[in-house]
């Protein structure tokens, strides 16, 4: 029996691979690193200031460049907003769907549950004086003087990230969104602008039912969240890259490269006032016709 010749090639490139990934690793250290000042410089060229409240999405792995290490990262963010500004992280417990992770019936512990939104995030849960909302499926971490107000009350809205949320309230405050080494499609304020529109959509973004939910509060205490979650037929018909195209086109995602990384900005009322013009012009986020397709990936499970 005649062996393939592709079982030696791919045996090389599997040894190959982590050579490569060092060499790249060891150019980007070397020509491509930066620190806080840089990075500080960048965020000012975004147009965040002090004063702004800011929801940060990002990512810490792989040769991204920064020369910090997560504490030092927040840390930049911190001083772009000041002692008057505010941080915001997401911190879903799940990496799936809200749908599947309330079916798992797992319990949610303000305190305790994880954050699945990576290692930033994770670590700014765990940092001193930060607030986490308590809502099962799409918890806001906020840090900052106005922080009680801002996760406050999240438990007693029965969509996840429509009014009353940390959302709605990033955009009262004509915060930012930011986007540290990591895509644009990580934009969680896009279900604010999903249920923005949900009532000219000809199909239910949200279950028919909403959830009942045990969770755990800071005090400990077990207590009930009612919420609705996003309906498998939403979730199928998204298309995040229609709200990206049309936000790129207008000039409102503003990015810069520092070092190895891309940084990217957009205030969510500009955002919210576009997802305004697109709908008066029947232009929506999803696939508007029958045919069923599958899911996305970015956005689209949660």
């Amino acid at each position: 029996m005649t062996s393939s010749p592709l079982g030696p090639w791919r045996a090389f490139k599997r040894a190959l691979k982590p050579r490569l990934l060092a060499l790249h690793g060891a150019y980007v250290r070397r020509f491509r690193a930066f620190g806080d000042a840089e990075l500080l410089q960048a965020l000012r060229d975004l147009g965040i200031r002090a004063g702004d409240s800011v929801m940060l999405h990002s990512g810490f792995g792989g040769p991204h460049g920064y020369r910090g290490t997560i504490e030092q990262l927040t840390d930049v963010f911190l001083a772009a907003v000041g002692p008057a500004g505010h941080l915001l992280m997401v911190s879903l417990p799940y990496r799936s769907s809200s749908l599947q992770y309330l079916q798992q019936g797992r319990r949610f512990d303000v305190r305790r549950t994880p954050s699945m939104m990576g290692l930033v995030s994770e670590y700014f849960r765990r940092r001193p004086g930060v607030l986490r909302s308590l809502h099962p499926t799409h918890p806001v971490l906020a840090l900052g003087p106005q922080a009680q107000h801002i996760v406050a009350g999240h438990e007693d809205c029965l969509h996840p990230c429509g009014p009353g949320t940390p959302f709605e309230r990033l955009v009262e405050r004509d915060g930012v969104v930011a986007f540290f080494d990591v895509p644009f499609a990580t934009f969680t304020f896009f279900h604010h602008l999903e249920h923005l529109v949900h009532e000219h959509l000809p199909f239910p973004l949200y279950t028919d039912e909403p959830f009942v939910v045990p969770v755990v509060d800071q005090e400990g205490r077990t207590r009930t969240v009612t919420t609705h979650v996003f309906a498998p037929e939403a979730i199928r018909r998204r298309r995040f890259e229609h709200l990206e195209q049309a936000l790129r086109q207008r000039g409102l995602i503003r990015g810069r490269r520092v070092g190895n990384t891309v940084v990217e900005a957009v205030r969510v009322r500009e955002v919210v006032a576009c997802v305004e013009q697109m709908r008066r012009a029947g232009h929506f986020f999803y696939d508007l016709t029958e045919t069923p397709h599958h899911q996305h990936e970015g956005q689209a499970g949660r």
